[in-house]
């Protein structure tokens, strides 16, 4: 097989990507007026559900709810007295949609410089794996043909849809998922491009450029899970993957070099399976009088709890099952996530891993008479019940005829830890799709469409920072940090601290924090840094101070900074009480200060003073009274 690298000849392999961003917005819900406030207290309530496929508006039922509704789960909804309502659980018609979240999409469009309708018709989307309760999501076409200027050309952005998010999985227990509706209905931004990203790294600047963008704005969450991005990949010869939900940025170009290696490698394997002129045999063949004596384990356990033991051929697959396709996955792998995800079994044994599992070479050779293979033949077995196993051989044997019907499925795929990749669903189509029956057409004039002030581009605030004093790296730093909001707010509150001050706190402070003292900083609200930077605006701390207060507000974050100053002596000094300090280590250590020992001497002061007192004033004053 072959394993792509980043000097790979890209345009050569015929890669296109497009990218889909989501991005939660930071207001109270998109149809109701619940906060967008995520919780990990024990739930109010419970209600329980089963969903159901409907017909879209093309008067078809779409494959992926089909596929879903065979799962037959059970789905629990948990949800709050006082900060989720019956709009989440589909017991209330939903409210008008929220005003400010159409102004960021306003916003957002009119950065990406797209058409914004006057008219927003809002939609359902089929939606039935459980994460929301009405089994549909609410999304609204909002704008179209924007432009996204890169360093490798434009990029045309097809559009922007505002909809609600889905509920958090909380747990799985066999065909019984838990959500937690908290997140349920927090707006959402979709911004999708073209598929025109032609290089891995080509696509991390893309997604990195959109979400620094809706950033700009000023109402966006922040955090793990708040931005995700569906990634569209294509090989010639291949076919569209959307890798669903992926979130780490700097990992995105791995994600892509792994989806293009995976169609590159199954377009190979196509290729050798198709010369074998495969035809798919759909016989089972009950395996147990031939294992009635093996010596595998698996086999034995199956035959003493009286388990079915069946199998059938995959023609035209033997020795391609173990082939690496992508990273250290093997080409069998295709064929096990498919069949967990349909039927819940949770793998099967095929005859490119044999012998193995106790299982010998004889047994091995009456297994393939029996099931007429010839050499380019592979044959699977599974252990079950009946019924289970033979659905989870007909949903193999779809596998095989899909892989020499075509190289690559069209699928959505979930990424894995290691960045290769899983089957999770059917790619849907148009059939997902039908009118929203509970609220009106929202309508923009042209004058509240005008009356949206467009916000800082990204280059506007990097110049604007740049000339407040920051370096090109704090800049750099900052800008993409989750406290950008926080850094403006306090550079416009606080006047006699240095915007540089400020932006060094708020990066270093949770590593710094944890560094020095073990403690999580999660706990920390803007209130507490606004409350500890006061302190240091009116003189009554040094700046060396802050990261010990705020480690203290993080443990006990119902405190105030003053009382964490005072609990931890930092209340600042008078330059009197530092110089009464200095002279009283001078003549307690005559001896070094004779031989101006500044270093040793400056370390003595500092054990005194540290946090109550600007290291800075602390040296002059030493360096006067030590006359170097």
């Amino acid at each position: 097989m072959i394993f792509l690298t980043f000097e790979t000849d890209w345009e050569k392999l015929g890669l296109k990507v497009g990218l889909e961003i989501h991005q939660q917005l930071d207001t109270h819900k998109l149809f109701c007026n619940c906060p967008s406030l995520l919780r990990d207290d024990n739930p109010d309530f419970i209600v329980k559900r089963k969903l159901k496929a409907v017909v879209g508006e093309t008067g078809n039922v779409d494959i992926a709810a089909i596929h879903e509704e065979l799962k037959d789960k059970t789905f629990f909804y948990e949800g709050y007295d006082d900060t989720t309502c019956l709009v989440e659980l589909d017991e209330e018609p939903p409210h008008p949609i929220n005003p400010e979240a159409l102004e960021v999409a306003v916003q957002v469009s009119k950065l990406l410089k797209m058409k914004i309708f006057d008219r927003i018709y809002i939609m359902r989307k089929t939606v039935i794996d459980g994460s929301n309760p009405t089994g549909f999501q609410r999304t609204a076409f909002f704008s179209r043909d924007g432009l996204l200027k890169t360093s490798f050309g434009d990029v045309k952005i097809t559009s922007l849809m505002l909809e609600e998010e889905a509920s958090r999985k909380m747990k799985e227990e066999n065909n019984n998922i838990y959500w937690r509706v908290d997140r349920l209905g927090i707006p959402l931004l979709e911004i999708s491009t073209e598929p025109q990203m032609r290089t891995p790294d080509q696509v991390r600047e893309v997604a990195e450029k959109i979400g620094l963008l809706i950033r700009m704005t000023g109402k966006v969450k922040r955090g793990k899970g708040t931005i995700r991005q569906d990634v569209n990949i294509s090989i010639v010869g291949g076919n569209r993957a959307e890798i669903k939900g992926f979130q780490e940025l700097q990992d995105i170009a791995n994600l892509v070099k792994f989806e293009a290696e995976r169609q590159y490698n199954l377009i190979r394997l196509h290729e050798k399976i198709k010369l074998r002129n495969p035809k798919i045999d759909r016989t089972f063949f009950d395996l147990k009088k031939i294992l009635a004596k093996t010596e595998s384990k698996l086999v034995k356990t199956a035959l003493e709890s009286n388990k079915e033991i069946i199998g059938i051929k995959m023609p035209s697959f033997a020795g391609l099952l173990k082939d690496k396709i992508q990273g250290e996955r093997y080409f069998a792998k295709e064929f096990v996530d498919y069949l967990k995800v349909l039927t819940g079994i949770s793998g099967f044994i095929h005859s490119d891993e044999l012998p193995g599992y106790g299982i010998t070479e004889k047994e091995i050779s009456q297994i393939k008479v029996l099931l007429n293979c010839s050499i380019y033949d592979a044959f699977a077995f599974v252990t079950g019940e009946k019924k289970e196993v033979e659905k989870a051989l007909n949903v193999l044997l779809d596998r095989c005829e899909q892989f020499i019907k075509e190289a690559v499925p069209s699928e959505v795929r979930f990424p894995n830890d290691d960045l290769t990749t899983k089957f999770l669903r059917p790619m849907p189509g148009a059939e997902r799709m039908y009118p929203e029956t509970d609220l009106l057409p929202v309508d923009l004039s042209k004058n509240f469409i005008d009356s949206i002030k467009i916000p800082e581009t990204p280059e506007e605030k990097t110049q604007r920072f740049l000339n407040i004093g920051l370096s090109q790296d704090l800049v750099d730093q900052i800008i993409r940090s989750r406290d950008l909001n926080l850094f403006e707010k306090m550079v416009s509150i606080f006047k006699k601290v240095s915007p540089t001050n400020i932006a060094n706190i708020l990066l270093s402070s949770a590593d710094e924090i944890k560094k020095r003292y073990n403690i999580d900083s999660s706990s920390l609200k803007d209130k507490h840094y606004i409350d500890a930077f006061n302190l240091l605006e009116e003189g009554k701390v040094a700046k060396e101070a802050l990261i010990e207060i705020l480690a203290y507000l993080a443990r006990e974050p119902n405190s105030t900074a003053l009382e964490a100053a005072k609990s931890l002596n930092l209340t600042k000094i008078s330059e009197k009480e530092l110089e009464e300090i200095i002279d009283k280590i001078i003549k307690e250590n005559e001896t070094l200060a004779a031989e101006k020992q500044f270093q040793i001497l400056m370390g003595f002061v500092m054990r005194k003073v540290r946090g109550r007192i600007d290291g800075e004033i602390v040296a002059e004053t030493l360096k006067k009274k030590l006359k170097v």
